[in-house]
């Protein structure tokens, strides 16, 4: 596969560096508004994916921070971090169709125990109408 044109780099690098801005400054009106910071709200307010945020080492320790001690750290790096291995739609498609198989699960039950109660009573219609029948 041949590398991309100069032009085609340079239009990447400089849509990657725009995100990133729209990022921080979203987290940074998050905090300063006192809302709670999350992956999503941060995404919602910058306008992109949360999986950007996730490949991301830098933003994804800022957030971090952010939801877990309420602010990061002045003057510190960030450590190497690895963005999770799913991204965050295939995490929520995920989880839900486990919910739906849940579902589905207990709904299965309950039919098949309506069917049980069916077959019973059927049996037992059976039984009374033999009963009446010319032998």
């Amino acid at each position: 596969m041949s590398p991309l044109p100069e032009h085609l780099q340079q239009a990447t690098r400089s849509r990657t560096e725009k995100a990133e801005k729209r990022a921080r400054a979203a987290l940074s009106q998050l905090t300063k508004a006192g809302e709670p910071v999350a992956f999503t709200a941060v995404a919602r307010k910058a306008a992109v994916s949360t999986d950007f945020l996730y490949k991301h080492p830098e933003l994804l320790l800022l957030i971090e921070r952010h939801r877990t001690k309420g602010g990061h750290i002045p003057g510190t790096r960030p450590v190497e971090a690895k963005p999770p291995s799913a991204s965050a739609a295939v995490r929520a498609l995920s989880a839900r169709l486990s919910q739906r198989q849940q579902a589905h699960r207990e709904e299965i039950a309950r039919l098949r125990k309506a069917l049980q109660i069916a077959q019973g009573e059927n049996l037992e219609l059976r039984r009374r109408l033999a009963q009446f029948a010319p032998t």
